[in-house]
């Protein structure tokens, strides 16, 4: 996404902020990455220019260079020297029949004080109590909602919400199907 981005900013000629040193490059980010096999379907892209340019203008210029299937949702100036930081992550989950999520099941787990899940990386097997980040979880028809804290210490995988709640992959839920639908962001302190 981000090599995308970059060549679409380029050729759409815009003036794109680079960075310093050896090496520049565009100052764009994506400051809420996705995890392999979830699909985004509003996800921010963050990047500066050097001169101010009128919104409508940048977008369509923009959009002009895109491929086919990804599109500019909105697009809006923000404050510059601002850190802008993920504090909420939306997903939808499409559940296969015979699911065990209910609202029982769903009030459970949100009662819970501490719910940990098991992450591997770097060769070690860590735990996390996810359950601080689990903002809101609630069924739409055979739609999972998640609604999941970012902080600075992390957030939780939604499929660690998942398994918490008694789902299996392949099973009650496709992994392929996983979608996240808003990334809601803020300024740090």
């Amino acid at each position: 996404m981000m090599r995308l981005f970059e060549r679409a900013l380029r050729r759409a000629r815009l003036p794109v902020a680079m960075s310093q040193g050896f090496n520049p490059r565009p100052e764009l980010s994506l400051p809420a990455p996705l995890g392999v096999g979830i699909a985004g379907c509003n996800e921010v892209l963050d990047f500066a220019l050097r001169e101010w340019r009128r919104p409508e203008q940048v977008r369509s210029q923009l959009e002009a260079q895109l491929p086919e299937g990804i599109r500019i949702v909105s697009l809006q100036n923000a404050p510059t020297k601002q850190d802008r930081r993920p504090r909420e992550l939306s997903y939808r989950v499409p559940l296969m029949p015979g699911h065990p999520v209910t609202p029982a099941c769903i009030e459970q787990v949100l009662s819970t004080r501490e719910l940990v899940s098991h992450r591997q990386g770097g060769g070690k097997d860590k735990t996390v109590d996810i359950r601080p980040y689990i903002a809101q979880v609630r069924l739409q028809g055979s739609d999972l909602l998640l609604l999941l804290r970012c902080t600075e210490r992390g957030t939780a995988r939604p499929q660690e919400v998942l398994e918490a709640l008694g789902c299996r992959a392949g099973v009650h839920y496709l992994p392929s199907a996983l979608a996240r639908t808003h990334v809601n962001l803020s300024s740090s302190l």
